[in-house]
C-alpha cells in the first residue's frame, strides 16, 4: 500500500482496510508514505494475525527489505 492502513492514534478494529484484510485472510501488509518525523506514527509488527511493515526508503536507510 502507498499509505499506512491506520496510524497509532486510531483503533484498528474500526478501520475498513483492516476489515477487508481480515475478510480475505491477508497475512502481510507492506506500506510506505511515512518519511522523516512521521516514522514515529508507523505501525510495525503483528496485529491480529497481520504483519505490518513500513518500507519507506529513508525508514530502511535505503537498504533493501527481503519480502517473502
Amino acid at each position: 500500500m502507498h499509505y499506512p492502513p491506520f496510524y497509532k492514534s486510531e483503533v484498528p478494529e474500526e478501520i475498513d482496510y483492516i476489515k477487508i484484510m481480515k475478510k480475505y485472510n491477508v497475512k502481510k501488509c507492506y506500506y510506505g508514505h511515512l518519511h522523516g518525523e512521521a516514522h514515529k506514527d508507523a505501525i510495525e509488527g503483528n496485529f491480529d494475525g497481520i504483519e505490518f511493515n513500513l518500507i519507506s526508503s529513508d525508514y530502511l536507510n535505503f537498504d533493501l527489505l527481503k519480502v517473502l
